[in-house]
């Protein structure tokens, strides 16, 4: 895991799960968005990595529409730092 990266995403969110927006401070954890055959670490970036509750956390696992809601929202992320369909698609 990239320190770096888990910094980022824990600045962007101040202590609060990205899905039910609760205070947990430092006891968040980090979930990646992409995910799967060495996709994980391949493609870990502060746009594709959330803090999570560790209820919520367990539900994106779980949860399909979950698990689709956050790369959509991953995709917005890079969509607003300018990358285009394809760079996304990479």
């Amino acid at each position: 895991m990239n320190k770096k990266v888990r910094q980022a995403v824990s600045d962007r969110q101040k202590g609060y799960c990205f899905v039910c927006g609760r205070y947990y401070g430092e006891a968040l954890q980090l979930h990646h968005i992409v995910h799967g055959n060495g996709k994980r670490t391949q493609h870990e970036s502060e746009e594709t990595c959330v803090m999570l509750c560790m209820t919520c956390h367990n539900e994106a696992h779980r949860d399909r529409k979950l698990d689709i809601k956050l790369k959509l929202k991953a995709q917005q992320w890079m969509r607003d730092k300018g990358l285009d369909r394809e760079e996304i698609r990479k």
